[in-house]
């Protein structure tokens, strides 16, 4: 059970996860997100870290891309990586080619570092058999590094069928370009996750902190917001806020409830009318 003060997070698609602070879905994989919104809005540390991921990533991908697809394009990024080889006076590789190792360097921080949290969450999934989109992602990026660097450290193990045109079948490219792209996704997820949260934070901000509520002999005392209960009187006052839904028992007022209906003209409340959480132009008792 969580202590006052601890925050209690859920998975959007599967609200029966909760748990104390921040993390991901055991089920799907995806952040979790606070039960209860507050008006408070700090910044979302995971979209820090996958932004920051997603540039790197995307500044060893493109290069890598170049090298491994540029002859597509009437490039030959190879013969040139293989000159410059020659000019700092590198060894010849035998079975394999300095462009193929560049090619490694520039997916293993990729693969590793950017797209470990999916690999986590992959590997997570598996273990406790509840596949998701992260058990691809992790098995597709894995199968195609993983197969590259033991193709590239025992070339000479692959059978003949194995080889291409170009040498040896390696696939650094795609799992960099893969975990670039499931990495800008996650961000732009995040980001409209974000966007949402502000908002409603917004909403929260226009609630007022405290109600007056009469007692039975009529004494009004102000009181928090959390104090309220289910069959309380309140009285609200000209030109403040409902603190609460709830049913007008006396008077009539005017609501303006165009932050939750979009009609510019406040509503008319009387007696038995219900009233939403929005400011009072009139007084009137709920």
């Amino acid at each position: 059970m969580a202590k006052p003060g601890e925050v209690i997070y859920t998975c959007p698609m599967h609200p029966q996860i909760r748990q104390v602070g921040p993390g991901n879905c055991p089920i799907c994989g995806m952040t979790l997100e606070p039960l209860v919104p507050t008006a408070t809005t700090d910044e979302n540390p995971e979209l820090l870290d996958l932004t920051r991921r997603f540039w790197v990533a995307l500044a060893f991908s493109v290069p890598l891309l170049a090298l491994a697809m540029g002859e597509l394009v009437g490039l030959d990024p190879a013969a040139f990586v293989e000159r410059v080889a020659t000019a700092l006076g590198l060894p010849q590789r035998m079975n394999t080619t300095w462009s193929q190792v560049l090619q490694a360097l520039l997916a293993t921080p990729v693969v590793l570092w950017a797209g470990w949290p999916f690999l986590a969450r992959g590997w997570r999934s598996f273990r406790t058999w509840n596949l998701n989109m992260f058990s691809l992602i992790a098995l597709g990026v894995g199968a195609s590094y993983g197969f590259s660097v033991y193709a590239l450290v025992f070339p000479t193990s692959l059978p003949e069928a194995f080889r291409t045109a170009h040498g040896l079948p390696l696939y650094f490219e795609a799992a960099a370009v893969i975990v670039t792209l499931v990495l800008l996704g996650q961000v732009l997820e995040l980001r409209a996750r974000s966007k949402t949260s502000s908002a409603i934070s917004e909403l929260l901000k226009l609630a007022p902190t405290t109600a007056f509520r009469v007692s039975t002999d009529g004494n009004e005392e102000e009181i928090s917001l959390e104090s309220v209960q289910v069959g309380d009187i309140l009285r609200v006052k000209p030109g403040t806020r409902t603190p609460v839904d709830g049913v007008v028992t006396e008077g009539t007022s005017s609501v303006d409830e165009s932050m939750l209906t979009g009609e510019p003209m406040p509503a008319e409340k009387t007696t038995g009318a219900r009233s939403p959480g929005e400011r009072s132009t009139r007084p009137a008792r709920s």
